[in-house]
């Protein structure tokens, strides 16, 4: 398996994250092409820092997003492949929605101070695009070193980590440590990156074969080497590994509703999963006097509890929307690999998705999108080119 481990040691910026993904190979066209598509540019060059040779992506950009809403709407509208784009939205609304709860806000009315300009976007589409290019099978990080003393910002100086930075760092599980140098050295956009890339934290370098190795440098000229080092590999004993824990706090949502169409439903549907929900189902129910309706259940991160309910009664009228307050949602370890697989005598490269729980895989789904492509080649019903995949699956990785 290919595997890799993040090593930020002076923190960790969009920029950083670009330039590291680079030095590891990642293609330079799909990124710049990713940058481009939001309305940036993109520069690579080469940096010394404390003598160490690392790959400097420079993002330039003009302009400003203004909303949630407009920032999402310019992301699916760029070049980005479905895998790289859905993980770019996340990273989005993780940094939107930390903001939000900064500030004391709903998720649609957040501040877009620091993280407004394009260039946050650039750094998020470009980063996503890099890591597609990679095919890693899992990702690792070490403790992030955030810095310390104050950073200057529109809110005036705020403490480091700055207060949406380490909000990103409380949801999500990510191990970090204050120093070694009073500066800031973790950027809210660095950070939600990373909580949308790291599968798996470490407290030190596991048993690996290095096969890659990639610098990518900081802005900032500090007592330390700038830069965020990647290491590819083929990892040998996961044996040891510190795991974080895979669980976090939920909210279930629900609301009964008997007058909406099933064209309404099925747009909230899709406009809720769109919008971050962790799940959702439309059950059919009997309502009062015997009128047929529905129960829309959604089940979101607890934080944004007011955002979705906010979002359940303007897409549906409802009058009121129950909560089922603090859910322990336990989480199987998922990872998405890339399998050459057989059918019909032709070889095609397919994603699957694996869950594993202590070493043990519980499922593999294969990726909807590669069996629609190749169902429509070869003129096999869908259903069956999933079963063909997940059969060859399992006996590689089951």
């Amino acid at each position: 398996m290919k595997f890799l481990i993040f090593d930020p040691l002076s923190g960790a910026s969009g920029d950083m994250i670009m330039g590291c993904l680079l030095g590891l190979g990642a293609d330079p066209d799909s990124v710049r092409s990713a940058v481009e598509s939001v309305g940036c540019k993109l520069e690579i060059s080469r940096a010394k820092k404390h003598h160490i040779a690392a790959t400097k992506a420079t993002v330039i950009a003009d302009g400003r997003f203004h909303s949630a809403k407009e920032a999402r709407s310019i992301l699916k509208e760029s070049c980005l492949e479905p895998p790289a784009l859905e993980r770019a939205l996340k990273a989005l609304d993780t940094l939107v929605s930390a903001e939000a709860e900064v500030h004391g806000v709903k998720f649609e009315k957040a501040h877009f101070h620091e993280i407004g300009a394009l260039d946050a976007l650039a750094d998020i589409a470009g980063s996503c695009a890099a890591l597609l290019s990679l095919k890693v099978n899992k990702i690792f990080s070490l403790p992030i070193s955030v810095g310390g003393g104050a950073v200057s910002t529109s809110h005036g100086l705020l403490p480091v980590p700055a207060p949406s930075t380490l909000e990103i760092l409380r949801l999500s599980g990510l191990a970090w440590k204050g120093g070694p140098v009073d500066e800031e050295l973790l950027t809210p956009t660095g950070a939600a990156i990373l909580a949308n890339f790291v599968d798996e934290v470490v407290e030190r370098y596991p048993q690996i074969k290095a096969e890659e190795v990639g610098y990518g440098a900081g802005k900032k000229d500090l007592e330390i080497p700038n830069v965020l080092r990647g290491v590819i590999g083929d990892l040998k004993d996961e044996r040891g590994l510190a795991h974080r824990h895979h669980h976090d706090r939920v909210v279930q949502l629900e609301t009964n509703v008997d007058d909406v169409t099933g064209e309404v439903l099925g747009n909230l549907l899709e406009l809720l999963m769109a919008e971050g929900a962790l799940d959702v189902s439309i059950v059919p129910a009997l309502m009062k006097k015997g009128r047929p309706g529905n129960v829309v259940k959604v089940i979101a991160r607890e934080k944004e509890t007011d955002r979705f309910t906010s979002l359940l009664m303007k897409e549906t009228g409802s009058l009121g929307v129950r909560i089922f307050p603090s859910l322990h949602r336990h989480i199987a370890q998922r990872e998405e690999r890339s399998l050459d697989v057989e059918i019909e005598g032709r070889n095609y490269e397919v994603s699957v998705k694996v869950s594993h729980q202590e070493g043990a895989v519980l499922n593999i789904k294969a990726e909807y999108e590669d069996c629609k492509r190749i169902a429509g080649e070869i003129g096999l019903p869908l259903k069956e080119v999933a079963r063909r995949v997940e059969a060859q699956a399992w006996k590689v990785i089951g």
